[in-house]
């Protein structure tokens, strides 16, 4: 990987025209004295001095021309931001670099998280000159994060629109100033303030006094099947893709499944493909070197025809857990033997199954005091924290084993299956997987939740059920003397937006119905975690 070497000039505000007249802002960052250097492409919605600003200079001074484009209707471009207007903006400014007299034939795109979706917006256009993507925390369907389980993502929808009531108040302002993850945590009592109010429609006003059209739109099209979204899904693409892209995302990140099932289609195309899992979530996924080391080695050799500066194989991965760190993998996931620890009685889990009858166990759950979300996959609160406190709630069920005489490394999908009842059909079940420590404390690794409603329920005779709750991949090493817990409750709010329990529409619902709910442990009716061990 090149080292700083240049000096870097930047031009401000250049003006992009786009075809219906809309005038985008950009900054160029020009190496000085590459005559030969290639583009890379960032357009942001966040204002073009806040967070995305720090990689035009990094990369300039490495030899390359960075574009950092203000997306419309913010930091001073025109129009109105519009998610449906990133695709054809983004081909319109790929062309519009292609005329540069700079221009050397050859463009990258770079960014995480809207940023990585404004990627996969200008790819549906397959611009030509399009030699290399490094795409951050970001999956190619845009609404797979707002819907996670069936459920709804209040801690990535709210913060996100609430920033989207401010683009284009004050043209030539830095927007991401009123949105940042600093100023977010400052104001979580203003968003709690949101996150529980009801109904779930008029939060955004409660907030600021006004609508915003996108809110209405994610709660009257409140599904990944919803044609709606349809415009927003480039997964399509991926089938027959061939610009060599680079995956980047973190264990606790809320689109890290569907990443995942990006890069398998990606594996099965002609493009070259890396893929990079790292600490943390959706604030610093990627781990160290996750946006600057990768992206640059993968940029030298798809942008300028280095070699030897990628990893050996194509799948990289930041073991968590008790002396875990970097491993290169051949492909994901990797060959595991999947095995099941089981539910038992007095709240122990363990790979043998239950051999006798024994009485389900209960809780309660209540919306109106619903079972909060700590650590996990929460945008503004997640990543791995200790989950004591949360494991004392009479809502959350707790199932532990017994010390790991030896180390146990997981590296692969979870899932769990739970046979349950429950007096409500519209409800909710969440599984979360940590690991507990010789002094007790309790780390989440993974988890997720599944929302049921009365076609998804098959009941027996005694009106119980199964459930599977598929969730978030892990990479963790357990040390010796550990041990393994599952928890079992019913919500994470506001990381899933809590069950009202009814049949109202969720943008309008304001009645709560309690659940009972029953976890079972026996013969016939076993509970469990499949779990991919090394």
């Amino acid at each position: 990987m090149r080292k700083r070497s240049n000096e870097v000039e930047v031009e401000r505000d250049v003006k992009v025209t786009m075809p219906d007249g809309v005038v985008l802002l950009a900054d160029v960052y020009h190496p000085v004295g590459v005559d030969d250097a290639p583009t890379i492409l960032e357009r942001t919605p966040y204002g073009r001095r806040g967070v995305s600003s720090g990689a035009g200079p990094e990369f300039a001074a490495r030899g390359y021309r960075y574009l950092l484009q203000a997306c419309r209707g913010t930091d001073g471009s025109s129009g109105s931001h519009s998610y449906f207007m990133e695709a054809p903006d983004g081909r319109a400014t790929a062309d519009w670099i292609a005329q540069q007299p700079w221009f050397n034939g050859s463009l990258g795109t770079y960014g995480a998280s809207y940023m990585g979706f404004t990627q996969w917006a200008l790819a549906s256009t397959r611009p030509p000159h399009l030699k290399a993507m490094v795409v951050a925390l970001a999956a190619s369907v845009r609404a797979f994060s707002w819907y996670p389980g069936g459920s709804l993502a209040l801690e990535v929808i709210i913060p996100w629109d609430l920033g989207a009531t401010q683009f284009n108040k004050e043209p030539n302002a830095n927007t991401i100033t009123d949105v940042s993850p600093e100023a977010i945590r400052q104001r979580m009592a203003e968003l709690r303030a949101g996150f529980d109010h009801l109904p779930l429609g008029d939060v955004i006003r409660h907030l600021t006094g006004v609508d915003l059209q996108l809110y209405q739109d994610q709660l009257a099209h409140a599904g990944l099947d919803d044609p709606f979204w349809s415009p927003l899904d480039y997964s399509a693409l991926l089938t027959d893709w061939t610009v060599p892209t680079l995956l980047v995302d973190g264990w606790h990140d809320y689109p890290l499944p569907r990443v995942l099932e990006d890069y398998a289609a990606l594996r099965s195309s002609a493009a070259p493909v890396g893929l990079r899992i790292g600490a943390g979530g959706h604030l610093g996924g990627g781990g160290e070197g996750g946006m600057t080391d990768a992206p640059l080695a993968w940029f030298d050799t798809y942008l300028r025809g280095e070699d030897g500066l990628l990893p050996h194989r194509r799948v990289t991965i930041e073991v968590q857990g008790e002396a875990g760190g970097w491993r290169e993998l051949d492909d994901w996931p990797p060959p595991t033997n999947s095995t099941r620890w089981y539910l038992h009685p007095n709240g122990r889990l363990a790979p043998d199954t239950p051999s006798s009858p024994s009485p389900p166990d209960h809780y309660r759950y209540d919306p109106a005091n619903p079972t909060p979300s700590i650590g996990g996959i929460g945008m503004l609160t997640g990543g791995p924290v200790d989950n004591r406190e949360l494991e004392a709630r009479p809502d959350v069920l707790v199932y532990t084993s017994d010390p790991l005489s030896e180390p146990l490394v997981l590296i692969g999908d979870v899932e769990a299956e739970l046979w349950v009842n429950s007096n409500l059909d519209h409800t909710d079940f969440f599984v979360r997987l940590c690991d507990v420590s010789p002094d007790g404390s309790s780390v989440n690794l993974c988890d997720g939740l599944r929302r049921l409603e009365p076609s998804s329920i098959r009941r027996s005779a005694d009106g119980s059920f199964r459930v599977s709750v598929p969730m978030w991949p892990a990479g963790h090493r357990f040390g010796a003397g550990h041990r393994l817990r599952v928890q079992v409750s019913s919500g994470a709010h506001p990381v899933y937006a809590r069950n009202l329990g009814t049949n109202e529409h969720i943008a309008t619902a304001t009645t709560m119905r309690a659940a009972e709910q029953a976890v079972y442990h026996e013969p016939g009716k076993l509970s469990f975690v499949t779990l991919p061990e090394t």
